[in-house]
């Protein structure tokens, strides 16, 4: 009888730890890239004129330091030490020629309408130095008229992103997606035609980052800058 007692108990200290748990609010952070010019299946991602034969078949982020800011709550700015997602994280936004979506983590949050948040990118020495991350924060690969080209960049920057509107967080989780509109990497602030991207030293992959030997290094960073600018905030 004693055993059945504590039984019900502890049944019942369960059943209300659960139903705190759900009345708490949450955002659910996630990463994803797309592109809208009508590309889908497993035909390839490309960007439209003078681009057409340029092909993206991997991106990837390294970021870290997420934070929201709570609109209702006038201590909550993107400056606090009170960071929800410390990381790093290394996001993969491309399975062969898809655009895909990864989930970051859940965070509990106070209530409020959250318009803003903002992430570092953030280059990751402590990865195996064969990773395509190492020391890098933006990496992008594919073709270029059929050669082989690989973009990368080792930005160490703040990037914010928001919605006008803004999303209400009360109870149950909120869904929180920082989207890439990959279709807009060449056309979103600099015109990038990257049939103009040379391979200089001949070795057969067009290289483009910061200290290349091919000779593209300002499309590297124009590329850089037009990949932070494609970032928007979604929640669905």
């Amino acid at each position: 009888m004693k055993y059945s007692f504590f039984l019900l108990i502890s049944m019942i200290l369960f059943i209300v730890g659960c139903s705190n748990d759900s009345d708490e609010s949450r955002i659910r952070l996630k990463v994803s890239a797309t592109n809208v010019s009508g590309v889908s299946g497993k035909s390839a991602i490309s960007a439209q004129k003078p681009n057409e034969n340029v092909v993206f078949t991997d991106f990837r982020i390294s970021i870290r330091d997420v934070v929201f800011k709570n609109d209702d709550d006038p201590n909550s700015n993107l400056d606090t030490d009170e960071i929800q997602f410390r990381g790093p994280y290394q996001v993969d936004l491309l399975d062969g020629s898809d655009a895909i979506t990864q989930t970051i983590g859940d965070v509990v949050v106070p209530d409020g309408m959250y318009k803003e948040l903002r992430f570092k990118f953030h280059k990751d020495e402590d990865l195996p130095s064969n990773d395509m991350l190492f020391d890098r924060s933006i990496y992008i690969a594919g073709t270029i008229d059929g050669t082989p080209f690989v973009f990368w960049h080792d930005t160490s920057e703040n990037l914010d992103v928001g919605r006008s509107t803004g999303v209400e967080v009360s109870g149950g989780v909120i869904n929180f997606t920082v989207e890439f509109d990959m279709s807009q990497f060449l056309s979103s602030l600099n015109q990038i035609d990257l049939m103009q991207a040379t391979d200089g030293n001949q070795d057969g992959t067009i290289e483009i980052f910061p200290n290349d030997q091919d000779g593209n290094q300002d499309i590297a960073d124009d590329l850089k800058e037009n990949i932070k600018a494609t970032a928007d905030l979604i929640n669905q």
